[in-house]
Parts: C-alpha cells; sequence; structure tokens
C-alpha cells in the first residue's frame, strides 16, 4: 500500500515523493501552485508519515518498490502521470522513471539523491562493518558531532551539509529513521547509464531544478545523468536545499499550462 494525500485537482496527475525526515505535507506548495492543472499526489515514504514501518532490517528492492506504483496506478486508473522527487525521494522517482517511461510525461528531479552516490553513504551501507559503524555514530552522537566538525575542519565536508545532517538527527525518532530509510533505501538504485538510455528513447521531458547555494546535494550531482541526456531542462534557483520545493513550486505557477497529454 502506497498511502498518498491529494494535494490539489486538475485534468493532470503528478506523483510526488518527498525527502528524509518529511512526509506528503513538505508538497503543499506544489499542490497550491499547480491547482486547476495537476491532481497532485503526495506520498509518504516508508518510515515517514502513515506509511507503514517495515521490519527492521528489510531492505526496500527496486521491484517491489515499482509494483506499488503499478497497484497505485490500476487502482486509481491512471494511464499517464508525471512524477517528482525531492531530495531522497530523487530515488523513488527515478526508479518509478525506470519502469514507466513510456506513460510517464515529464520526469520533475528537484535536488534528487539517487544519481550520484556520496562516499559518505556507501561507507555508512555498503558493508556489514560500515552498517555497523553508522549505527555506532548514531548512537554516540557526541562522538558524531566531534567528527563531523573535525571533517568540516579539514574540508572534508561541507558545513552546510553537517548543519543539515545535525537537524535531521536531532531526536531519537529522527536518527532511527535516518538509520532504517538509509539501509532500508539502500537497494533502490537505478543505473544511470541505462536509465539515460531508457529516457533518451521516450517522451519523457525531464526538467531539474536544483538551488544554487544547496550544499548538500549540490548542482554537480545531477552531472553523471544530464551528460548522458540528448534533452533536459535544467532551472537552477537561488536558494539553499531547505527551500527548493517552494521555490521550484514559484516558478511552476508563474509557467503557462502545459501541454496536456491526457487521453479525451
Amino acid at each position: 500500500m502506497l498511502p498518498y494525500h491529494p494535494l490539489s485537482t486538475g485534468p493532470r496527475v503528478l506523483l510526488a515523493f518527498h525527502g528524509i525526515g518529511q512526509d506528503h505535507g513538505c508538497f503543499r506548495p506544489l499542490g497550491r501552485a499547480l491547482e486547476g492543472r495537476y491532481t497532485v499526489y503526495a506520498c509518504d515514504l516508508f518510515f515517514h508519515g502513515e506509511q507503514p514501518v517495515r521490519p527492521k532490517g528489510e531492505v526496500l528492492k527496486k521491484a517491489a518498490w515499482q509494483q506499488l506504483i503499478r497497484d497505485f496506478l490500476s487502482e486509481h486508473g491512471i494511464e499517464r502521470f508525471t512524477v517528482a522527487g525531492y531530495s531522497m525521494g530523487g530515488k523513488f522517482a527515478l526508479a518509478a522513471a525506470e519502469a514507466f517511461a513510456d506513460r510517464i510525461d515529464e520526469l520533475w528531479l528537484l535536488a534528487p539523491d539517487g544519481i550520484t552516490v556520496s562516499p559518505y553513504y556507501r561507507l555508512a551501507t555498503g558493508t556489514a562493518i560500515g552498517r555497523s559503524l553508522f549505527g555506532f555514530f548514531l548512537r554516540h552522537m557526541a562522538f558524531f558531532h566531534q567528527v563531523g566538525h573535525a571533517l568540516s575542519a579539514l574540508k572534508l565536508v561541507d558545513r552546510s551539509a553537517l548543519r543539515f545532517a545535525e537537524s535531521t538527527l536531532s531526536t531519537p525518532q529522527q536518527r532511527e529513521r535516518v538509520y532504517q530509510s538509509w539501509l532500508g533505501f539502500r537497494k533502490l538504485s537505478v543505473d544511470v547509464r541505462s536509465l539515460a538510455e531508457t529516457l533518451n528513447g521516450s517522451s519523457v521531458r525531464t526538467r531539474f531544478f536544483l538551488g544554487y547555494f544547496d550544499r548538500v546535494l549540490p548542482i554537480s550531482f545531477v552531472f553523471p545523468l544530464t551528460r548522458r541526456l540528448h534533452a533536459y531542462e535544467l532551472t537552477v534557483l537561488r536558494t539553499g536545499h531547505h527551500r527548493l520545493i517552494e521555490k521550484a513550486a514559484e516558478r511552476l505557477a508563474a509557467e503557462h499550462p502545459l501541454q496536456d497529454h491526457t487521453q479525451p
């Protein structure tokens, strides 16, 4: 089951996937901006919002995620749709695009995760030893802060990215959610080269919305995909990571209605 919340109504359909530590509510600015143009279904991802928690240690496989999307589309009688992913939700949007490119009109990627894999994420989730160390750091936050600030002083970690990490790990509940999400979603990855071939062979309109001041998922993180695409649209907004949805919504609200791909 994929918990969802309709945030607007319109002739087109948009599935939206949020970032870590969020829920469907982060897309309310997008719903207001697209009212009358899109029915926005903002979904709660596992360990977030109203989504049932997966058993501890269970890894979400890409095929299982794509089946959830397939079931959702069937249940709601949706033939064509647009998909949006912000931050961590980018991984979910990319996996959807990989499986449903023949049914997707547009792919909106807002500072997406899932294109460039952070070496810290790879270290924390790639091996049993790394996962144990990750859990140790989250249980000993004072040590985490010391190491993080030392790496920042050495310019091995960006200060803004460190502040983002600290804000998402400030309570035991948040730390548990991040731990389960990082480990539970580690298999939800796409082959960027293969995805680019799929998008190049489709009619999907691919759009990137990035923050000029974003140090959490900076602009360069999309380059492994953009350099392989024949066509894409890049919008760089004067904002950091936290306000990107709001700024992207303002930009989309100012646009003329896009070509209607819905069936008569």
